[in-house]
């Protein structure tokens, strides 16, 4: 998806592109159900959709209907159309991604920190919180349409929520190094106004501060 969308794309469009990509049949075309854009908690109304449409990664055949989210689509990315994972194992990481976002920990945030929690998550060995893990940095911003320091804050916030244990920025090598903080129950596998300081340029992680009072 990185590739497939615009750098300037959305975390809600990014996120609702991803459903649309995983749930597509191998023809291009894609059905979404009202329930799972409302579940999805994009934001106000068929904006999502919309810059999807003005990017021309899909259209809508069957657009929403009043009172309704849900759409037909066709998607018109040829290079995406030309992957043919399994059916079953499509379908399954479209429910792992959805129950990801879904996590306790990430339920209260935007779409833009779900969006990185999903990245970070999928690059996750075996999606579990017992490894340290690591990205390069511009490959993770180009990913969710962020900037490098908007990147490094949102890290911060997920450390703050306790979605992650601990997060390191290595300068040298130009990468982000992670550690998921789920429970062992809770563990994620495919098939889940505050500034926010990030390390000295070394390897040495950042150790989780409490969670600040912040409405969430």
């Amino acid at each position: 998806m990185a590739a497939a969308l615009p750098a300037q794309t959305s975390a809600p469009a990014r996120l609702l592109a991803l459903q649309c990509a995983l749930r597509s049949s191998a023809a291009g075309k894609v059905s979404i159900p009202t329930g799972l854009v409302r579940g999805m908690r994009l934001g106000r109304g068929a904006t999502a959709l919309d810059e999807l449409q003005e990017v021309q990664w899909l259209h809508t055949t069957a657009p929403p209907q009043p009172g309704s989210e849900g759409f037909t689509a066709q998607l018109l990315d040829v290079g995406l159309r030309t992957q043919a994972p399994a059916r079953g194992d499509r379908a399954g990481a479209a429910d792992w991604s959805l129950r990801t976002c879904r996590v306790k920990t990430l339920r209260q945030l935007g779409p833009l920190p779900r969006l990185l929690a999903l990245a970070l998550a999928a690059h996750s060995p075996a999606g579990t919180s017992e490894e340290k893990s690591s990205a390069d940095q511009a490959h993770l911003s180009r990913m969710c349409g962020l900037a490098p320091q908007s990147l490094l804050h949102t890290l911060g916030l997920l450390v703050d929520t306790h979605f992650l244990q601990c997060w390191a920025h290595d300068l040298p090598y130009e990468e982000v190094r992670w550690k998921l903080a789920l429970p062992k129950q809770q563990r994620l596998s495919p098939g889940t106004d505050q500034k926010h300081p990030h390390e000295p340029p070394t390897t040495q992680a950042r150790e989780p501060r409490p969670l600040p009072t912040m409405g969430y």
